[in-house]
């Protein structure tokens, strides 16, 4: 999946936020301000991440107050009209108990009831602009500014305090100390500030002269009183060399084909030979890959009237494959299959999209998401929206702008994403951004889809878990996997929740580097948030021993939602072209390919209801009792299967590393009956997109 996360810390890194932090974003207050905040001023949301105030190895240092001439670029979010009736009517349409459910807007119609005004952003710009900031653009949702640490610190009633990367260096990062806010006459303007908790502030060579940031300025300037009608463009950017690992078609340092590994066309069909462990000399062979009717005849595609006609979905990533249809094309044709009706797939990229992405592609990644929209919603139409490549705060904000250009020009009806950063990387101020696109997008009828994470609970031995966001937001589908056995006959013959321990078996296949069970490998993201309160979806159907974390804290948001198929074990095909390279198919799989797995039968089960789901969080939840929903349970004790899996060597290029994994572990996560911390409600299941029909 595609995992950002926060620049200044290592990409392994797992931190945690303290209890104390926990406590206050959850309630969504913040820490006192340097001048409490008054009755004539109002508290804005945190803009302190979790991993800044975290114990232990990995956190910044605080040196102190930062010089005021630091520079800082600022996002400052317009509330519109009416942003607790906005919430309020967002979650009206998602409920189907709703006399409300499914009556939405349109793009135009969400801009006159709830967007901004041109006075809002007047006072706005004005007021920023008194304490001597500089507003370098607009758009319908927040002014894009320039500001020194001291202009803001006045601004806000905040201290902005220095952070070095390592004790000993000097500061290069910038964090608010305390809480932020905002004059009470601001207080329905001003949702929420980005860019507070810079991780590249602008320091000037002179400390005695003033910064001067980048501009930070939207290319759309003008504040439109209604949202621009949609768009689409065809963008085929530049090729680059990317390295892929290609698992089928592996070649040895001589250039030879390396030998293929033994794998199974379906679940079962073979067993090899394996070091002797617990009595058993014999493994389970993982699959070769699934083909697509592979896929379609277990998820009740196939002779379906129900294939999502008439619905659009969507793939949000950054950079671009140039060759994306026209490999689909093919992989499709390969397997005897239509692939994509001329104007069935089209690009839609932003102005900076080329400059940032100078030709950059997220391959596997896009394929896998493309084309598995595509096996399970054959007739729907697909867009991929590129967000631009930009790691600045972790690449929140690029993505953030990719999603709000969905939802103001209704690019799709449904969105799939494995964007990712740790949840401790974002602060509340971000959420708040974040959620006021995705109540757009529910008002409009467009549901967000997410990958839950590969990473299980997300913890390192011994150390504290964590989620993922935006997954765990409340307003999104975190999607978690399973290990989903497909027999000969395209039927699921059973069904795990995604999770396994390995022992990589030794060179000589005699025994195995680390005694069997082995370490964690991979499995279904889960657990607890530490940032988002339990959901109204949740309440009464998530254990309390999750949302409570066994009744030592208030309830939380607990993921996934859903799941879908998910482990490499049994994972599916997919084709591509490496850039500056040939056309080849390999292995695809993760919660990256359950996410559009779950998108596409959504659009199928939109086309089958008549009307777009929405934000589908409250109705998955009313149906994980029904046969739409499998609720996947663990394996009885001593019958999980043992798998042989086969992975290309690091230290030996061309060659495979053979490991013997445990499924059915998934580090602390468990799956039970009902709602769990590995599949959510459940799977879903060949019956999923009928059971729309019924209704």
């Amino acid at each position: 999946m595609s995992f950002h996360p926060a620049p200044p810390r290592p990409r392994t890194a797992r931190l945690a936020a303290t209890a104390a932090a926990a406590a206050l974003v959850v309630t969504g207050a913040v820490a006192p301000a340097a001048d409490a905040a008054s009755p004539a001023r109002v508290d804005l949301a945190s803009a302190i991440p979790g991993w800044v105030t975290a114990a232990g190895q990995g956190a910044p240092a605080d040196t102190g107050a930062a010089p005021g001439n630091w520079g800082l670029s600022l996002r400052v979010y317009l509330a519109g009209k009416d942003p607790v009736g906005m919430a309020k009517a967002a979650q009206r349409v998602s409920d189907p108990a709703d006399p409300a459910y499914a009556h939405y807007l349109t793009p135009t119609q969400f801009a006159q009831r709830y967007g901004t005004t041109p006075a809002q952003t007047a006072r706005v710009g004005d007021w920023l602009s008194g304490f001597g900031m500089h507003v370098t653009g607009a758009t319908a949702h927040y002014l894009a500014v320039t500001a020194t640490v001291d202009q803001v610190q006045k601004a806000f009633a905040t201290t902005i305090h220095g952070y070095a990367r390592q004790p000993g260096q000097p500061p290069a990062l910038a964090f608010p100390a305390s809480g932020i806010s905002v004059p009470a006459a601001l207080g329905h303007d001003i949702s929420t500030v980005l860019g507070l908790d810079d991780t590249d502030p602008v320091i000037p060579d002179d400390p005695t002269t003033t910064a001067a940031p980048a501009s930070s300025a939207p290319t759309a300037s003008p504040v439109p009183t209604a949202v621009p009608a949609p768009t689409a463009t065809k963008v085929a950017p530049p090729r680059t060399a990317v390295k892929a690992v290609t698992p089928q078609a592996a070649t040895s340092q001589a250039g030879a084909p390396a030998a293929a590994p033994p794998c199974s066309t379906w679940w079962g069909q073979s067993s090899s030979a394996i070091p002797p462990v617990d009595g058993r000399t014999t493994a389970i062979d993982q699959v070769c890959g699934y083909t697509p009717q592979q896929l379609r005849d277990a998820y009740g595609v196939t002779n379906s009237p129900y294939t999502g006609k008439g619905r659009t979905v969507a793939v949000v990533l950054d950079g671009a494959l140039p060759t994306m249809e026209a490999d689909a094309d093919t992989f499709f044709a390969a397997h005897g299959l239509p692939g994509f009706a001329p104007g069935q797939y089209s690009e839609n990229f932003g102005p900076n999209f080329a400059a940032t992405c100078r030709g950059a592609s997220d391959a596997p990644e896009e394929p896998l998401d493309v084309e598995t929209l595509h096996i399970a919603a054959p007739d729907a139409k697909v867009v991929y929206v590129g967000a631009d490549c930009d790691t600045g705060a972790g690449g929140s904000r690029a993505f953030l702008d990719a999603h709000t250009r969905i939802v103001d020009q209704h690019l799709a009806d449904v969105v799939t994403d494995s964007f990712a950063t740790r949840e401790d990387s974002d602060s509340p101020a971000t959420v708040v951004a974040w959620d006021q696109m995705f109540e757009q997008g529910a008002l409009e009828g467009i549901g967000f889809d997410y990958a839950s994470g590969d990473e299980g609970d997300g913890a390192d031995p011994g150390g504290p878990s964590s989620v993922i966001f935006p997954a765990s937001d409340q307003w999104a589908t975190a999607v978690g996997g399973t290990t989903l056995e497909i027999d000969r006959n395209g039927k699921v013959a059973g069904e795990l929740g995604w999770g396994a321990n390995a022992a990589q078996v030794n060179p000589q296949g005699t025994g195995y580097l680390t005694p069997p069970p082995g370490p964690f490998f991979m499995g279904s993201g889960g657990g607890r948030s530490s940032l988002i309160a339990q959901p109204w979806y949740q309440k009464s159907v998530v254990p309390p021993a999750l949302a409570n974390a066994g009744g030592t804290a208030p309830a939380h948001r607990e993921l996934p939602d859903v799941s879908a198929d998910g482990d490499r074990a049994t994972g599916w095909l997919v084709g591509f072209t490496t850039p500056g390279g040939a056309y080849h198919e390999e292995l695809g799989a993760g919660t990256s390919g359950s996410s559009p797995l779950i998108t596409a039968l959504e659009a199928d089960a939109a086309q089958a209801s008549g009307h777009a789901l929405g934000f589908a969080n409250p109705l998955l939840y009313k149906l994980r009792t029904t046969p739409a929903i499998h609720d996947v349970l663990p394996a009885p004790a001593g019958q999980a299967p043992s798998v042989l899996m086969f992975l290309p060597s690091w230290e030996t290029p061309g060659s495979f590393d053979g490991y013997l994994a445990q499924p059915d572990h998934d580090t602390t996560l468990k799956t039970t009956p009902g709602y769990d911390d590995v599949t959510g409600v459940g799977s879903a299941t060949a019956d999923f997109v009928r059971s729309f029909a019924r209704h």
